[in-house]
């Protein structure tokens, strides 16, 4: 058996030991973004999906009732402007109906489940299927959790305004759950995890394109490996797959999908949106292969060196490396196509925050896909046998080089980490002061013999917490929108 414990001559530690420093430092990395959730405030479309059920709880209804208002706004959008009926739901829920003060609850409702839902994944992937030690399987998740909620694209998309958020970062935690629980049920078995996975597949057919085709293309992969191995725990996912495949159908036959899509009249053809899809995907990977992601990939080496070596000796075979990559590329790339063909470009940035999410955890299964290719080469011949455990220079000197890739991104090329970015707002007092003047506008707004409601612009607009404002125009949408969730005639923001 593989030692469990890292070494070099005499001196040993523990994986439990490097587990535990990787999990002291996602801790400490998290801190200042939950802090800074507290002085997060709804903006946009937090308003217009969540005016009914805002009204539900205002007038003192009960759970039916707020209910009732979810699934009338849920209707309306259905028959108005989009089909992801599912998404609509839960944006009716932001948590500014129950209380301005309660919105900073956004960040805890993005981030639990985004952490969870990797941890899960990634140990499912790892020691379920390969069937490497779960302390290692724990530490590549630790990994993977670091960058996707340190270097993402959008962190304000990701953790502080919440239709956004809900709409992808939350949608894409429930793809990784359900492809978690359905490995298990493959592996293990389990009616609750049969019926988790049926619930969570027609939660994700009825959201966002992005994530609803990226889950049938791998929904399908899977029930073809499983054919393909003639295995009896087919029959019982095809339940599932039907659920997931008819939300998907009621989702695109919205008849609110066409008076959206008359917006943008000038989109790509399918086979063209499927061409820009891989060139989207191929500048994308070049971009987020930054030293912040290459310090990520160097903290992994060693963990994932020996996991490989492990999987290996327990019977696993790592097979057509390329054609892994090349398979992994297309799914990355299809996530891009159903925007693409929609509107011509690859979104903003609450979408580019999941094509990112998954970048992470796609280039972590190839880099542990080709070392045991590597590994299964070259077994017995080199330092990097199967029965050997790694020794402690190598992981510091991996370690070191990250450390050092790291720092340059940040002091000589300004890569941004979100903990850093947090910190810097709450020691500036941008965040303080950006939510002090959210309070005096609140105080308007709740004001119930205020009519006609007039705000400067905010002076303060920090990265991670402010998405947008009103606008001098009292019809503009936001503006509108805003006005019905107060109750107010109407709202203007202006310098004058």
């Amino acid at each position: 058996m593989i030692n469990s414990r890292l070494r070099t001559g005499g001196r040993t530690v523990s994986q439990s030991a490097l587990l535990a420093v990787l999990l002291v430092i996602l801790f400490v990395l998290l801190i200042p973004i939950l802090i800074l959730s507290r002085y997060a405030v709804p903006a946009a479309d937090d308003f217009s999906f969540s005016c009914e059920t805002h009204a539900a709880v205002s007038s003192g209804g009960g759970i039916i009732a707020i209910l009732s208002g979810a699934l009338s706004k849920t209707k309306e959008v259905y028959n108005s402007w989009q089909g992801s009926f599912s998404a609509v739901f839960l944006m009716a829920f932001q948590p500014s109906i129950w209380g301005f003060r309660f919105y900073g609850l956004t960040t805890y409702v993005m981030l639990i489940p985004l952490v969870s839902s990797l941890f899960c994944f990634c140990m499912r992937v790892l020691s379920g299927v390969f069937r490497i030690r779960k302390t290692l399987s724990a530490c590549a998740a630790a990994i993977a959790i670091i960058a996707c909620t340190q270097f993402l694209p959008s962190p304000n998309q990701a953790f502080y305004w919440y239709n956004g958020a809900v709409y992808y970062t939350l949608t894409f935690s429930l793809m990784l759950f359900l492809f978690t629980s359905l490995t298990g049920f493959v592996l293990y078995g389990g009616r609750w995890r049969l019926a988790l996975s049926c619930l969570l597949a027609f939660v994700i057919g009825g959201n966002n394109y992005v994530t609803a085709l990226l889950s049938i293309i791998l929904f399908s992969a899977l029930l073809v490996f499983l054919l393909l191995r003639c295995d009896y725990s087919l029959k019982p996912l095809l339940f599932p797959f039907f659920l997931m495949a008819t939300a998907f159908v009621i989702n695109i036959m919205a008849p609110g999908n066409a008076v959206r899509q008359a917006f943008f009249p000038s989109h790509p053809g399918p086979l063209e949106a499927v061409m820009l899809s891989f060139r989207f995907a191929a500048k994308k990977c070049i971009q987020w292969l930054d030293l912040r992601m290459v310090s990520c990939l160097f903290a992994l080496v060693p963990i994932l060196r020996v996991g490989s070596s492990e999987a290996l000796e327990r019977g696993i075979r790592f097979r057509w490396p390329f054609a892994v990559s090349f398979f992994s590329f297309c799914l990355f790339a299809s996530m891009f196509t159903p925007h693409v063909y929609a509107i011509g470009f690859d979104g903003p940035g609450r979408i580019q925050n999941i094509y990112f999410d998954a970048f992470v955890v796609l280039l972590i299964l190839n880099l542990f896909w080709w070392f045991g290719w590597f590994s299964e080469k070259i077994s017995g011949k080199s330092p990097f046998s199967a029965n050997e455990s790694i020794r402690l220079a190598p992981l510091l000197s991996c370690w070191g080089a990250g450390l050092i890739c790291l720092c340059c991104s940040v002091f000589l090329f300004h890569g941004s980490l979100t903990s850093a970015a947090a910190m810097g707002e709450l020691r500036s007092g941008e965040a303080q002061r950006y939510y002090a003047e959210a309070l005096e506008r609140q105080a308007v707004l709740e004001d119930p013999y205020a009519e006609d409601c007039v705000f400067r612009p905010y002076q303060t607009t920090p990265y991670l917490l402010f998405f947008a404002d009103m606008s001098e125009d009292p019809t503009s949408y936001e503006n509108e929108d805003t006005a019905n969730f107060y109750g107010k005639r109407s709202i203007i923001v202006s310098a004058d």
